[in-house]
């Protein structure tokens, strides 16, 4: 009999082990994960309202094609050409303008109460000029469908940015339209 539980000190360490363990996870689960957390899923049922609160930051394109048909690209316009259509004229349609231009929705509020006659500050449309933004999509990749028109950098363009060649909403070159 006494040899039976001769191991029995090891048993009592090892369960008290996982014990204080256990009481730790369920302590630090209580502190830690918030009260309304699983009530509506697996997620906090708070966070609908804190998203609810912050303030919307993107017009959506349909703001952006309402406002800009036949004002758009003025910069590069011919002014005996007819007004650019931001859909048909645009190679880069298929994107939305927020996605290089970043958020517009305090351009579109403002713009539309400077329309209406109210002070409201000027908030410009930022102008794509960035490297990157390109490159994001026309970096080569072997990957990327052959249809997407990809550059290797160093090869193209030297060092020249994107913008100094190709026109953000019409990439095409002079050289390739004379082409």
């Amino acid at each position: 009999m006494r040899g039976r539980f001769r191991h029995a000190g090891h048993v009592k360490r090892v369960a008290t082990v996982f014990l204080v363990g256990i009481v730790a996870f369920l302590i630090a689960r209580r502190e830690l994960i918030p009260a309304d957390f699983g009530t509506l899923g697996f997620y906090r049922a708070g966070a609908i309202d804190e998203a609810r609160a912050r303030p919307i930051a993107y017009a959506g394109n349909a703001s952006c094609v309402d406002c800009h048909r036949g004002k758009y690209e003025n910069e590069f316009a011919d002014p005996a050409a007819p007004p650019a259509d931001p859909v048909s004229d645009n190679r880069h349609s298929v994107l939305r303008c927020e996605s290089c231009h970043g958020p517009l929705a305090l351009h579109a509020i403002n713009q539309k109460k400077r329309d209406a006659g109210e002070d409201a500050p000027d908030t410009p449309v930022p102008l794509v000029t960035a490297d990157k933004l390109c490159l994001g999509c026309h970096l080569e990749i072997t990957a990327r469908p052959a249809f997407q028109p990809q550059v290797r950098v160093g090869d193209h363009g030297d060092t020249d940015k994107c913008a100094s060649c190709h026109r953000p909403h019409r990439p095409r070159t002079d050289e390739d339209d004379e082409g």
